[in-house]
């Protein structure tokens, strides 16, 4: 059994008798503890006497109030738009290997893309600026706040602020939408602001003296680099004592072939070392429903591809990526592989469309190796857009950067920081990730909380929203407004938490 199934399976063994000791003890109830549905609500008075404090300036929070609702519209439509995404790519997803339920866990330590102190202090931060502002707001519209805690379910699975029900069902729609805007509003701003001290204030101000060698930040496991001993955050200087160059776009051609046994020189932080390694084009993956599903195998080199008697040497992966944009869809294409052993082979197939240009449908390495060079990685630790060319581009970038822990960006992966000149040495980097992380976990409890579906304040959010529509355009009845808006709402949310159940088995099962 996985380590992280273990943990959970005795944390739920000693949470089942706490579980009951809190619905059956009545000394439970003296001590804040509450059932709540399969959780425990850990109720305190914790941080209201900051909120009344802070709730005294009306004006700044009316304004907050009117900036926050905007926000959340926001993150809603993006949430949304995450979610389809989801939807249409469920057969791709199902069909690829998932990556574990622990990854649908917001667990430091157990998740794998969460370390165990970042990951802690990230969650503490975003949680209690969340319920802050929920609180805060909840003071001044003039509503009481009866407890602030936490809520327990085998692991600890949020903070909450509970407002006074009566004040709730007494105050005005704008003072609602005010109170379940702010904590999605404040998670967004605080990001931001994390966001600008890590990406601009500090890597906005270092540099590397390897500013634009080929250089390897992950290396894939059983692959001829892996093998090899080569480690990521390697700094390849020669392959077969001839300089090695990366960039995008940029194709060469070597006096080796591509798959020859090459002998590589590179860089790492204790000094310089050799390997021989076969290198080239190597298949990691292909991908279902694509062109090379049933005819190209992973674990192979590609060696050249003919296109209208034209032969193309494929040295690695920028060069394929180059070659490709040379295609069309519609081409007949000849692919000559070699395995490890050496032994070469053809197979040919008819590139599909992936816009404008041809597609195979495979994910590929040069030889096992992701490369890039140390400036282009310190732009995409601190540019969300890098590279962008259009306003679908910017999206594309900002969504991969966003998913950037589940390739090792942090925002720069540890392995190579050792490839930049950096002020206070290691205290510069451990500054740089709690930041990260303060802002990549408030990003995901914002855009989380704001799904348009009960519990979430997303739910909440369009309800009140939808109310304020139907009423400008002239639905007068109050009462009927309100039925009917919760009505659509709650079908709304039985949608959104369905289809997002539906994405998360599809990502991690």
């Amino acid at each position: 059994m996985e380590l992280s199934y273990l943990i959970l399976l005795i944390l739920a063994i000693f949470y089942i008798p706490f579980y009951f000791w809190v619905r059956l003890s009545p000394k439970a109830t003296d001590r804040g503890l509450v059932k709540y549905g399969p959780l425990v609500m850990i109720k305190t008075r914790f941080g209201t006497k900051l909120m009344d404090r802070l709730s005294v300036y009306r004006r700044f929070w009316r304004f907050f109030g009117i900036l926050s609702i905007a926000v959340s519209i926001l993150l809603m439509a993006f949430i949304v738009f995450i979610i389809a995404v989801g939807i249409l790519n469920l057969s791709q997803s199902f069909s690829s290997p998932g990556l574990g339920i622990e990854y649908a866990l917001v667990i430091p330590g157990l998740n794998p893309l969460l370390p165990f102190w970042y990951g802690v202090l990230g969650l503490i931060v975003a949680m209690v600026i969340h319920e802050l502002a929920h609180g805060m707001q909840t003071r001044a519209n003039d509503m009481r706040v009866d407890s602030t805690g936490l809520l327990y379910g085998v692991v600890p699975l949020g903070a909450f602020v509970s407002p006074n029900e009566e004040d709730i069902a007494k105050s005005s729609r704008r003072a609602k939408l005010d109170l379940y805007a702010a904590g999605v509003a404040t998670n967004f701003f605080a990001a931001a602001a994390t966001f600008f001290v890590f990406a601009v204030l500090m890597l906005g101000n270092i540099s590397s003296d390897y500013g634009d060698n080929a250089a390897v930040y992950q290396v894939t496991s059983d692959s001829p680099a892996y093998n090899a001993g080569i480690p990521s955050g390697a700094i390849v200087e020669l392959v077969n004592g001839e300089e090695y160059f990366y960039s995008e776009d940029y194709t060469a051609e070597y006096s080796w072939n591509p798959g020859d046994e090459v002998t590589v020189t590179y860089l790492t932080e204790d000094g310089r070392h050799t390997a021989d390694v076969g290198w080239g084009l190597f298949i990691e993956r292909v991908t279902s429903n694509s062109p090379a599903e049933g005819v190209l195998d992973t674990k192979v080199f590609i060696v050249s591809v003919e296109i209208d008697s034209t032969v193309t040497p494929i040295y690695g992966y920028s060069e394929f990526i180059s070659f490709m944009q040379t295609t069309e869809p519609g081409m007949s294409a000849t692919i000559r592989c070699m395995d490890y052993s050496g032994s070469s082979f053809t197979k040919e197939l008819t590139l599909s469309s992936n816009g404008s240009i041809g597609y195979i449908g495979i994910g590929t390495t040069t030889s096992g190796m992701n490369f890039i060079t140390p400036n282009m990685m310190l732009e995409k630790g601190r540019n969300p857009i890098y590279g962008s060319e259009s306003v679908t581009d910017a999206a594309s970038s900002m969504m991969s950067y966003i998913g950037g822990p589940f390739n090792g960006f942090s925002p720069i992966p540890e392995s190579v920081h050792w490839w930049y000149d950096v002020p206070l040495g290691n205290t510069f980097w451990i500054l740089t990730s709690a930041l990260y992380w303060i802002f990549w976990l408030n990003i995901m409890l914002g855009v989380s909380n704001a799904i348009p579906a009960y519990p979430f304040d997303g739910g909440f959010i369009f309800q009140g929203s939808l109310n304020t529509l139907l009423e400008k355009f002239g639905m007068r009845d109050g009462k009927r407004r309100e039925e009917l808006t919760a009505k659509v709402t709650s079908s709304l949310s039985m949608v959104m938490i369905f289809l997002l159940i539906l994405v998360i088995m599809a990502i991690v099962i």
